[in-house]
């Protein structure tokens, strides 16, 4: 009975001992409340073991000021930056606690680097999706682009080294405004066997896109696009990154920071979980069914994630 009472005493002191609590605290800053980042702030909490404040700034500066006041007076071992906005505000106003920032596009524009701030651009690297383009639409050599060279000019020299490489030639046309679109397309007179899309502010509206999703379809040309949302409205195909996986990317980051690392020695990421997605009545529209097949081949060979729009 003794023996008995003794386990029951050990068991009922095991049993209502405190559960440890997480050794870190993160605070998480959000730009907004999109599905896209939540999925990737959920993608974040999967991978991390720590204890998280949320906030989110609703697109608003003088919030989101009151937010980083907030912060840094709580003084959490880590922030986790969520869309662009919540990024510049954070690395502007924090000095002293470690920065990770994720769904970034181009994050090269906004001085997003050094000092206490790294992380993960939402920027699939541009030699990935020209390949992309390539492997797709095999019979690819001339690749139309639209940009305005005051956002993206370097992105552009990029591409035209990369483009060298694959012996594809990049036909690029400058614009300073997206009614300048229509004048743009003369620059593709002599003809582009695809259009390829880059995350360019001028570029990226409703007009321009209309404007050159009409192009393609009158000139039976693929377009590949940088976010899924485009192919969902008409865009033949993109690359773009998994937000979950770009979350757990940033976990990872963020651990290394946590247990010692120096931030000056963790460089800003590419995205590594990527999704392909194509446009199957696009496809049907440009003579392009056995688009599928390539596609889910060359997706397979990458370890790419696919989806299908209609």
């Amino acid at each position: 009975m003794k023996i008995r009472g003794l386990i029951q005493i050990i068991l009922l002191a095991i049993f209502t001992l405190p559960t440890a609590s997480p050794a870190f605290e993160i605070a998480i800053f959000k730009s907004k409340n999109l599905i896209q980042y939540n999925d990737a702030v959920n993608g974040f909490k999967a991978n991390c073991q720590a204890k998280f404040n949320e906030f989110d700034m609703e697109e608003n500066s003088e919030r989101g000021l009151q937010i980083t006041k907030l912060i840094r007076e709580a003084k959490p071992d880590l922030i986790l930056t969520v869309g662009v906005n919540a990024a510049i505000i954070a690395t502007r106003e924090i000095k002293d606690i470690p920065i990770v920032f994720a769904m970034v596009l181009t994050p090269g524009n906004y001085n997003l680097s050094g000092g206490n701030v790294t992380g993960v651009s939402l920027e699939v690297p541009v030699k990935t999706q020209l390949y992309t383009l390539k492997s797709i639409v095999p019979k690819v050599s001339k690749v139309g682009v639209i940009y305005n060279p005051k956002n993206t000019q370097d992105l552009i020299k990029e591409a035209q080294k990369s483009a060298k490489e694959m012996d594809l030639i990049l036909v690029a046309a400058k614009v300073d405004a997206p009614s300048d679109t229509t004048r743009a397309f003369r620059a593709f007179s002599g003809g582009i066997d695809a259009y390829w899309m880059v995350p360019d502010p001028t570029v990226v509206t409703q007009e321009a896109f209309r404007m050159i999703l009409d192009f393609t379809y009158n000139n039976n040309v693929p377009f590949i696009a940088f976010s899924k949302s485009f192919v969902d409205a008409g865009a033949l195909v993109s690359l773009s990154p998994s937000y979950a996986s770009i979350g757990q990317q940033a976990c990872q980051i963020a651990q290394k920071i946590l247990q010692g690392g120096k931030i000056a020695e963790i460089p800003v990421q590419s995205p590594k979980g990527l999704e392909l997605t194509f446009n199957i009545n696009t496809a049907k529209k440009l003579g392009l069914e056995n688009i599928a097949t390539q596609a889910i081949t060359f997706a397979a060979s990458e370890g790419y994630k696919i989806s299908v729009s209609q």
